[in-house]
């Protein structure tokens, strides 16, 4: 109704204008002449021109406040922005001395490492390469337009540095510096622990005769003994099987030792391989690492099994020949016994009645015996089958729910394989 009240009064008004009354405008002000001065809808109209121009000009300054308000806004921004970059460039180079990128830096400054390409020549560079795995992984997050959260947790799970790892870690970096064996280092487990049951008789082959142990020697270098007891050899001697050729430093001479005594020889830098049969180590990752102690620990499981039912077959072997023997023993007293009682008869002094009677006696007694010995000798026998198996049930319990092994039987028999 109000837009129609418009509409008719500003026809009326151009009606009345161009009736020869006019209205005129005098700076901002708007005026009327001739008859619309006195005209109430011309009055009318003149008003809300003039309350038009009033919001027209509200309007125009609200405008232009903002306009300033947000020029001024964004002035600030910038002068809030240029002064946190200045803010991070000062804290960078305040705590930049502190960030791993330097310590890395600084830590392979003169260090034999900084030249190579192993990461586990240097523990900080093992960290290095973790930390580089999870920036790459981010940053593939980030580009595939994953979330700030997918691109933090693909960060963790590359960085991260499990127990495991630290310790496969440690062991490489003790080998590559001398600092052990690493034959000796596959026989832990992953978590460090030390099975004495399963891999004792491994770690022993090391120092089974203490002339070849390279500390002795060092120790003892004036034992003479100790030397020429073991130089008797040449550099066209063939090593039985498990031994191989090694050129003493320190004697000057040739030894067919163990590959052990020969790892640890080599390593102290007291000898040098001769043969071919036994090569050095190439280089090796954490991957190679776990995979040799993981075979080793295969190896080792399936030898003690061996043993075990080797010496199961040969307790149950030695029972049914100690109890044959014992049948045999019986057997033998028993016609000993009965050719006594037949030289009483024919020396006339016992009668046909108690001939009879006296090797009916003795054929019962000897009859019971060997039934009394049949049955202990099942009972030992199944004895030790039981005990085989509970042994043996023992062994597998404990290797069964190692998610690196796989267990397989083989008549009757378990067998261990890498998972």
């Amino acid at each position: 109704m109000r837009g129609t009240g418009y509409i008719f009064a500003a026809s009326l008004f151009f009606t009345l204008f161009f009736n020869s009354a006019y209205a005129q405008t005098t700076g901002d002000q708007t005026t009327l002449s001739g008859d619309l001065l006195h005209n109430p809808v011309a009055q009318d109209i003149l008003k809300k021109i003039e309350q038009s121009k009033k919001w027209i000009a509200q309007i125009e300054k609200k405008s232009f406040e903002n306009s300033q308000r947000h020029l001024e806004l964004e002035q600030k921004r910038a002068e809030v922005l240029q002064s946190l970059k200045n803010d991070l460039r000062k804290w960078e180079e305040l705590w930049g001395y502190y960030t791993f990128d330097s310590m890395l830096e600084r830590a392979l400054e003169n260090h034999p490492a900084k030249e190579t390409d192993s990461i586990y020549d240097h523990p900080l560079k093992f960290t290095a390469s973790k930390i580089d795995a999870g920036r790459e992984a981010l940053q593939k997050v980030v580009l595939d337009g994953g979330s700030s959260e997918q691109a933090r947790d693909a960060f963790v799970k590359a960085a991260k540095i499990t127990r495991a790892e630290m310790l496969s870690v440690n062991a490489l970096h003790n080998v590559l510096y001398n600092n052990a064996y690493y034959n000796q280092q596959v026989l832990f487990e992953s978590d460090g622990k030390f099975d004495h049951e399963l891999s004792g008789e491994e770690l022993r082959k090391y120092y089974q005769d203490f002339r070849t142990n390279p500390e002795y020697l060092d120790a003892n270098p004036l034992d003479s003994v100790s030397w020429e007891d073991l130089s008797k050899t040449n550099p066209s001697t063939e090593c039985r099987p498990g031994y191989t050729l090694v050129y003493r430093i320190h004697a000057s001479d040739y030894v067919c030792t163990t590959e052990y005594t020969a790892e640890m020889w080599i390593q102290h830098g007291m000898g040098k391989l001769v043969t071919e049969n036994f090569v050095e180590k190439e280089p090796v990752d954490i991957k190679k690492l776990d995979f040799d102690r993981i075979s080793k620990k295969v190896e080792n499981l399936n030898y003690r099994i061996q043993n075990m039912h080797e010496h199961y077959e040969k307790k149950m072997h030695d029972t049914k020949l100690e109890y044959k023997s014992l049948f045999t023993k019986l057997s033998n007293e028993q016609k000993q016994a009965e050719q006594l009682t037949l030289q009483k008869f024919n020396n006339s002094q016992i009668k046909q009645k108690q001939l009879s009677q006296e090797i009916t006696a003795i054929r019962e007694k000897y009859s019971n015996l060997e039934e009394d010995t049949l049955t202990d000798q099942t009972r030992i026998m199944k004895i030790l089958q039981e005990q085989h198996v509970l042994d043996m049930d023992d062994l597998v319990r404990n290797h069964q729910d190692d998610s690196e092994l796989k267990l397989v039987w083989n008549a009757g028999i378990p067998t261990f394989e890498m998972s």
